[in-house]
């Protein structure tokens, strides 16, 4: 009864994280997922992927639906046992990749099935290491290739994309860092990328803060009075059409269930609760505010970053560091991506003390910056930085797990909320 009771908990305590996956136009093709837990060492990277794999079939992942729904690709890690054991087959063929990160030993049995996974509708990916010309059977069933861009010069690069051109494999470039690097892999004939790029301003595209938006930060304004006045605060929502109508509907969706209609705005807040209605309102008018294509999933990892950092000022108080602010610094780094304009622009309208402007702008010498880094590195699955970082700011490796596995939870069902907000509209 012990062991069920254990092994209970433990598929409680795994929550999925998500990696976007680019096409060549920088659209979502699909995600990778990975599993993140408070126990073990976070070095040692993913747990093992039943977990993965009997989650999303119980839809325990929130947030899976709104993925599968848009039709994107899921990626997930499998070991040989894994395939042995045809925990693949627990997840939609169509919209399945199964990727090998580690050399398979077992060949005969294990490329059997894979074989078999295959002709029944899945993908396979594999890292690059796994698919060398020895292992010339799994480079014969790959579907996509995963090469880890910064470790190859141009020229291995150029004989990766061409021998997967002539075996018509689809190439995914992993740690593509900034803008420059992603063109450089699509001009190679890379069809797939993964990485830190995304978050990254484009110089060339930035533009000035419009009118709108700048009075739209008036409301964060007020949002983050230490003592707001409600009453000021329902009619700046209320003269706002678009975020009055979305609150309303979300406190009368039926997540929440009210007996009556909540018909006004201040009824809304008095409902929610103020930390509530102030933590749905920040990701209301940044979505209200975004203008970029991918803003969806910026705003996604904006909302998760800051409930991380929040976390992580609540759990290593000594700092003195004010969880709401690490909140709001979170949130908004990524303010320049989303909206399309440049840091120092941005940071003039923002309800932040000098030092919080300042490691929005990237200063290195920042006291708050390495907490970003933090951020992520564990966004992007660098385990190994990760650690380093937690050891360099004297962080507990347990709370800091925690932290991220929380912040995972809730901006998935904040996620999950606003699709039920989309389609309740519709």
């Amino acid at each position: 009864m012990a062991d069920k009771n254990t092994s209970e908990k433990d598929q409680i305590s795994v929550s999925l994280a998500r990696q976007p996956v680019f096409d060549a136009k920088r659209r979502i093709w699909g995600y990778e997922l990975f599993c993140v837990a408070a126990a073990g060492d976070i070095s040692s990277g993913l747990p093992e992927e039943s977990k993965v794999a009997v989650n999303l079939a119980e839809s325990t992942y929130i947030g899976l639906q709104q993925i599968l729904d848009r039709s994107r690709k899921i990626i997930v890690n499998f070991s040989e046992k894994g395939i042995l054991d045809n925990l693949p087959y627990a997840l939609p063929s169509a919209l399945t990749v199964i990727k090998i990160s580690r050399p398979l030993n077992a060949w005969h049995s294990a490329l059997e099935s894979l074989s078999m996974l295959k002709s029944d509708g899945y993908m396979i990916a594999v890292d690059w290491d796994s698919a060398l010309p020895d292992n010339g059977s799994l480079l014969g069933l790959a579907d996509i290739i995963c090469v880890d861009a910064p470790s190859m010069n141009k020229e291995k690069l150029s004989v990766e994309a061409a021998r997967a051109a002539k075996n018509n494999i689809m190439l995914l470039a992993n740690q593509v860092e900034d803008a420059a690097a992603f063109d450089a892999c699509m001009r190679l004939g890379f069809k797939l990328f993964r990485g830190h790029f995304f978050k990254t301003q484009e110089k060339i595209s930035v533009k000035k803060m419009s009118t709108g938006e700048a009075s739209r930060f008036q409301l964060f304004k007020t949002i983050e009075q230490e003592d707001p006045d409600f009453d000021k605060l329902a009619k700046i929502i209320q003269d706002d059409v678009s975020i009055s109508f979305r609150l309303l509907s979300y406190l009368n969706s039926a997540a929440f269930g009210f007996p009556q209609k909540v018909r006004s705005i201040k009824q809304a807040i008095s409902l929610l609760g103020w930390r509530k209605t102030k933590n749905w309102l920040r990701v209301a008018v940044l979505t209200g505010m975004a203008c970029s294509k991918i803003s969806d999933e910026l705003i996604f990892l904006a909302t998760q970053r800051g409930m991380f950092l929040e976390t992580i000022g609540v759990e290593h108080d000594y700092w003195g560091f004010d969880p709401d602010t690490l909140h709001l610094l979170g949130m908004f780094s990524l303010l320049d991506v989303i909206l399309g304009s440049s840091m120092d622009d941005i940071v003039q309208y923002l309800p932040l003390e000098e030092k919080l402007k300042a490691a929005l702008r990237r200063d290195p010498n920042n006291e708050y910056y390495p907490l970003l880094r933090l951020a992520e590195y564990l966004e992007e699955a660098k385990w190994a930085e990760g650690e380093s970082m937690m050891r360099q700011l004297n962080l507990d490796s347990r709370k800091v797990k925690e932290a991220f596995q929380k912040s995972v939870n809730w901006a998935n069902e904040l996620a999950s909320t606003q699709a039920s907000e989309i389609a309740n509209k519709d």
